[in-house]
């Protein structure tokens, strides 16, 4: 014991810095030690107690700041609930609620630990009622995720009107079935389709008036509510005059008797209909007409503003106090400064006098040291630091050394974060491309070959899409784990972004290793993957340039690489192939007819080509399909096969230019026929995939629609493959646009992978039969009986059935007899311009039809 207090009293040795130091203000600390005493034990003892309060008052702030986040972040998720019904899951709101009361109660006790700060504890406590808070915000959960309780007017429709409107739909349908055929204007059955016919346009308005409630076609609902009132009023007047007039009109002599009471019964459910309807509008001008967000603003929003200015102003209280903590301290650090200005004097003296020692024995060497030090920082790695003489010289080399280490770590660290992608983890982009040039050099050096692998996977996006990004980054990873197996250690594997990959090959004698290794990879990649508990099977397309054959620039072997891989995408995916000097001179021809596509464009050459469609009941022209052509200002026609998939790679801004532009041509042409003719001519036109992709393009589409000048003539088609690309989003614009009264119709029916899934999912009017089973009906009976088959099963379903393709007349009549509906095809007549289709309706016109 008595050696260890003799060890820790021992005075430094002269040989520091310290020692030597010591001894000379020996003299000065014996003078001074009794005012340091005094004042340490006042500073302490004052500053103790300070800084305790600021501490305890720092970290109440920081809870209030957490606090203040956390109800921001509550704000902001239920705000989204109103937008997105079912973004915020219950578990994850019960959740944050149970965080920010635990938030509450850490705040609370911190404020209870200062005996000088209850006034404020009791205001903030005051203020708060959580309990009652989360109870509103549960409800506000449950009402946004059942829309009969978000929106109150849902109940009226399904529960009272919808009952009425269909009983006053068959009543007037009995009346039509029941009679026969109008012979003039005010006959019974006239004014009995014309009743059915004002009744249909009074539910159409009615339904535009809900749509208007929805903000459908304005930011103003209230513009629109208020017209579509006025026209439902309008009908209903209208409709009571028909039924007045029908009443008084005696039925044909050769038709059904009437049911008893069918007028009291037709008044009384119109008399109900108008009734709930009133009610209804009530509801949708009130302001609780959407529950969750009357409920959001009117309780749930005032609540968390009224938490967070209760916060802040504890935030306030609690600075203001801190202040003062503060100034006190001050206070008394100002008093202890008067006492240390007089130790400052005296000790003055002695640093004068050591002044001169330090110069030479401290300043000096310590000087040489951080000149040589400088001269090693700057790279001069020849120059030799002086050994220092003194302890603390000493630790500073010491201390320089540590920090030149780790700086060297940090430098590693960062580059490593340069050249890797931080998900997989593999070379990024940069690294591999600097690991290409260096295998290319070995490689011509030694006369030997390399090859450069391209791995694009297929179909990636379907699961983004399906399981979100974090699954796709899961599966990512594991696609980058697999692939390590497959290759040698001495190869290099990359992730170039999204879901490419590339791979280094080096050393090889023969194309048939990468061959091998791309067959490996292949069926590494197949074997099923389970991400959140599902199993998911994905393969690759696989392109390989080799070197020095195909090229010996790392840019130029990566583009190859790239060419081939992406034949191998044409060629049906899940394979690889070697690139060529054709899929190069390809790849240059593609690029060449996109830079013309991109100038067609802006050009304006882009044409609608129109082929009649005609009924087989009567011969009458009932629409045109409008077909894409591309007429070069100093060329021949071309036609969609040439350039319909390079136009999907355009930017987003041409293809909205062009299809704005087709857009006015279908508007120009039906202005034309109408004008000149008196024909309302529909037309049928494809929806592009790119569109049906691109849910930010929906909008573009219903809006350019509706801009047209006859909106209600417009059909749309599309085709199975389409459909398949992305099913949730084909069905979101669909059933907008079959909202509207827009016309559906399945393209190419039975060429696709699930055609009669699609008839019961989705809401098509009708089904063109592609033209390669009409082809051969008249010649190969299995394609005649399926023809025959499909229009049987689209009738079953209440859709009509055209034909595609129709050349002769044999075909012609076999359609006719088996009840199809339309006729499209060379025989009818081929696609024709806009100024030859004008002539072709003019003969309709001139011939009645």
């Amino acid at each position: 014991m008595s050696r260890q207090v003799k060890n820790r009293w021992r005075l430094p040795t002269m040989a520091s810095y310290q020692g030597q130091y010591l001894y000379m203000a020996l003299t000065l600390v014996a003078a001074l030690i009794f005012i340091a005493w005094a004042g340490h034990r006042y500073v302490g003892q004052t500053t103790e107690k300070q800084i305790a309060r600021i501490a305890s008052r720092t970290t109440a702030q920081e809870h209030a700041a957490r606090l203040q986040q956390q109800l921001q972040d509550l704000e902001q998720g239920l705000g989204q609930q109103i937008i997105e019904p079912g973004s915020v899951p219950e578990p994850e709101l019960k959740k944050m609620l149970a965080q920010l009361d635990a938030r509450f109660r850490v705040l609370a006790q911190d404020l209870d630990e200062q005996d000088t700060d209850q006034d404020v504890l009791q205001g903030f406590i005051s203020s708060t009622d959580l309990s009652a808070f989360r109870y509103e915000a549960m409800s506000f959960l449950h009402i946004s995720r059942n829309n009969m309780l978000r929106f109150p007017s849902s109940y009226i429709m399904r529960a009272y009107m919808q009952p009425r409107s269909r009983a006053i739909k068959d009543t007037l349908d009995n009346l039509i079935y029941q009679t026969p055929e109008a012979t003039q204007e005010n006959s019974f059955s006239h004014l009995a389709y014309q009743a059915r016919h004002t009744w249909q346009q009074l539910l159409s308005e009615f339904r535009l008036l809900v749509a208007n409630r929805f903000s459908v076609f304005s930011d103003t609902p209230q513009d629109g509510m208020a017209s579509r009132t006025y026209n439902v009023q309008l009908y209903l007047e209208q409709m009571r005059a028909i039924l007045k007039k029908l009443e008084h009109t005696s039925p044909p002599e050769n038709s059904l008797p009437l049911p008893e009471g069918n007028w009291q019964h037709l008044y009384q459910n119109i008399d109900q209909w108008e009734k709930h309807y009133g009610d209804l509008v009530s509801s949708l001008n009130s302001d609780n007409w959407r529950q969750d967000l009357y409920m959001f603003k009117a309780s749930l929003q005032p609540k968390i503003k009224t938490m967070k200015a209760s916060l802040a102003s504890l935030q306030n209280r609690l600075g203001a106090q801190a202040s003062r903590d503060i100034t006190e301290l001050t206070d008394s650090t100002s008093r202890l400064s008067q006492a240390i200005l007089v130790m400052a004097i005296v000790g003055a003296l002695l640093i004068i006098s050591a002044y001169y020692y330090l110069k030479f024995r401290v300043i000096k060497p310590m000087s040489d040291t951080a000149h040589a030090l400088r001269q090693e920082a700057s790279g001069d790695s020849q120059v030799v630091i002086p050994i220092p003489k003194l302890k603390e010289t000493r630790d500073l080399v010491e201390a320089f050394g540590e920090m030149r280490r780790q700086v060297i770590k940090r430098e590693q660290r960062l580059d490593h974060l340069a050249h890797h992608d931080p998900l997989t983890r593999l070379p990024n982009r940069l690294l591999f491309k600097d690991r290409l040039e260096h295998a290319l050099q070995i490689a011509a050096r030694h006369n030997t070959m390399i090859s450069c692998l391209f791995l694009d996977l297929d179909n990636f996006k379907q699961i983004n899409d399906t399981l979100g990004h974090l699954a796709g980054d899961e599966l990512l990873i594991a696609v980058a784990h697999r692939l390590k197996k497959v290759i040698r250690g001495s190869d290099t594997i990359a992730r170039l972004g999204g879901d490419e990959f590339a791979i280094l090959l080096e050393d090889i004698h023969e194309k048939a290793f990468a061959r091998n290794i791309s067959r490996k990879i292949l069926e590494a990649l197949q074997e099923p993957y389970i991400i959140n508990n599902q199993e998911f099977h994905i393969t690759a397309s696989v392109g390989i340039a080799t070197a020095p054959f195909d090229d010996n620039q790392s840019d130029d072997l990566l583009r190859d690489a790239d060419a081939a891989m992406y034949e191998a995408k044409r060629r049906g995916k899940n394979n690889f192939q070697f690139f060529t000097g054709d899929l190069l001179h390809k790849a240059n021809q593609q690029l060449d007819l996109e830079q013309r596509l991109r100038k067609a464009v802006q050009n304006n050459e882009f044409l609608y080509h129109y082929q009649p469609i005609i009924s087989t009941s009567n011969g009458q022209l009932i629409a045109v399909e409008a077909l894409m052509r591309w007429q070069p200002e100093d060329g021949d026609i071309v036609y969609p096969d040439t350039f319909i998939e390079p136009l999907k790679n355009l930017s987003l801004e041409l293809r909205r230019k062009l299809g704005d532009h087709l857009f006015q041509q279908v508007n120009q042409v039906q202005s034309a026929a109408l004008q000149q003719h008196g024909i309302p001519l529909r037309v049928a036109m494809n929806l592009s995939c790119t569109v049906l992709r691109d849910p930010t393009r929906h909008r573009d589409m219903i809006n350019s629609i509706a801009r047209l000048e006859f909106p209600s003539l417009i059909n749309l088609e599309i085709t199975e493959d389409t459909l398949m690309e992305d099913l949730a989003n084909a069905r979101a614009l669909l059933g907008e646009l079959r909202q509207l009264g827009i016309p559906l119709a399945l393209d190419d029916f039975g060429t696709g992978q699930s055609s009669l899934n699609h008839l019961r999912s989705f809401p098509f009017d009708s089904i063109k039969i592609d033209r390669e089973f009409v082809r051969n009906i008249s010649t190969e009976p299995e394609d005649a009986i399926l023809v025959q088959a499909i229009v049987q099963l689209a009738h079953s379903f209440n859709m009509k059935v055209v034909a595609e393709g129709v050349e002769t007349e044999t075909q012609k009549r076999y359609l006719m007899d088996i009840d199809c509906d339309y006729l499209q095809g060379f025989l009818i007549s081929k696609p024709l311009p806009e100024q030859q289709l004008l002539e072709l309706l003019a003969t309709y016109s001139n011939s009645g039809n």
